[in-house]
């Protein structure tokens, strides 16, 4: 509730005692800081690399094409933990303006290896970002679950499917213990809401369903549904939302 205060409010319950006086500092803390977030699986790199939000999930960024269109860009900076351009864990990079955050963490978990033909391996990445303004820290976590499930051709591949939704779970956990709220996006290769404790499923405004691209917010920061937006040479839908927190 603090965060959502005006400072005229909070400067009027100063004068009448009912709270202690603050820094400045502390006073720009309790401002709530809003963020746009998106997600977008680019074809390995084919779709054009759009400004989608502030701070943006990609999948399948496979490709050097994919990278060198991640690279150019502009004002962004980007999460991209493997060792080599076209390492797995690279293949779900994330983006953020670096004139509004800085990033203070994050990492990479494997959810389950690869299979020639089947899949690459498969990861969880994500990152801390401190907003320059107001100083607030907010977790951003992006994924790609395995292709073929849930669609009645590949049963076999549910078991990875599980496999890498018990990671996410644990990332989630992980990060709300940390008392950080917390953003979950990515190609989810299934059109059924999870249930994650502590998160809300954002619907999509106007789409029926749930599409496999999805986003996922801290209960409480969400602001709206989540949108969709064009496929800028994709063959998935790009979808953004707000949250504040």
């Amino acid at each position: 509730m603090l965060k959502l205060l005006s400072s005229a409010v909070l400067s009027l319950l100063i004068s009448l005692g009912f709270m202690p006086s603050t820094s400045p500092e502390e006073t720009v803390a309790l401002a709530a800081t809003t963020t746009t977030v998106a997600t977008h699986n680019t074809l390995h790199g084919s779709a054009n690399i759009r400004p989608l939000a502030d701070v943006i999930g990609w999948q399948e960024v496979d490709t050097d094409e994919g990278h060198s269109k991640l690279g150019a860009l502009e004002y962004y900076d980007h999460y991209r933990p493997g060792e080599n351009r076209l390492d797995a864990r690279n293949s779900i990079a994330i983006s953020w303006r670096k004139n509004k955050y800085e990033r203070t963490g994050g990492g990479s978990r494997l959810t389950h290896g690869g299979e020639a033909g089947v899949t690459p391996s498969r990861f969880v990445n994500w990152v801390v970002l401190k907003n320059l303004d107001t100083g607030a820290k907010l977790a951003f976590i992006n994924t790609h679950y395995i292709s073929g499930a849930w669609n009645g051709e590949h049963p076999e591949r549910q078991e990875r499917w599980r496999t890498h939704n018990a990671v996410v779970r644990e990332v989630v956990a992980e990060l709300l213990s940390r008392e950080l709220p917390v953003v979950l996006v990515g190609d989810f290769n299934r059109q059924l809401s999870q249930d994650i404790p502590g998160m809300n499923h954002l619907r999509t405004a106007g789409v029926d369903g749930v599409p496999i691209d999805q986003i996922y917010v801290t209960r409480g920061i969400g602001t709206g549904p989540a949108e969709r937006l064009e496929k800028y040479g994709s063959d998935h839908f790009a979808y953004t939302a707000t949250v504040q927190y």
